[in-house]
């Protein structure tokens, strides 16, 4: 009887061993923030000014779930006609790309760079305005972390269930 159950603790601690080993690393490791640079370039240059300039761009870093505000002014002679995105990933929160001001709420790690566009007071400048449908803001909820498949650790257990259940079977014909 003894050595029956010195052969179940010695099982028992093998399996739960293995299942120590087999547990799989947490995804919540911390991340590190990531900085990008966000600057407007005013299209043609004695057009007006954007802020933030490709002179005094602005760091954002990624994940700070703030918003960056462009704004574009023009210079006697001259209107605001558009804003173009050439680089980066972004939501538009506020305006669109036709407004002089605009709310932005970047995502992903790449620079932005935007081009305000002029042009001449006089110029007609067609009615039609690009699709800029304002982005709905994500929800900064957090969410709960996912550690893997558990059926590694399930199967163990059920092995030892089963192993134990054999014992006890083996013990009760034994002392009958």
């Amino acid at each position: 009887m003894k050595k029956v159950i010195a052969l179940l603790i010695a099982m028992l601690l093998m399996v739960c061993g293995i299942a120590s080993v087999s547990a799989e690393v947490s995804p919540t490791a911390s991340v590190v923030d990531t900085k990008i640079t966000i600057d407007a370039v005013v299209v043609p240059d004695n057009a007006g000014t954007a802020t933030p300039s490709i002179d005094e761009p602005f760091e954002y870093v990624v994940g700070s779930d703030g918003t960056v505000t462009l704004i574009a002014s023009s210079n006697e002679g001259f209107k605001f006609v558009r804003w173009e995105f050439i680089t980066g990933e972004f939501d538009i929160i506020e305006g669109s790309l036709t407004s002089s001001t605009i709310v932005i709420l970047p995502k992903g790690d790449s620079n932005i760079r935007a081009y305000a566009h002029f042009a001449d007071e006089d110029a007609s400048i067609p009615a039609t305005e690009p699709d800029s449908k304002p982005a709905v803001k994500p929800d900064p909820g957090t969410q709960s972390p996912t550690t893997g498949d558990v059926t590694p650790v399930f199967f163990v257990l059920g092995a030892v269930v089963l192993m134990l259940g054999v014992a006890v079977i083996a013990l009760k014909k034994k002392a009958c």
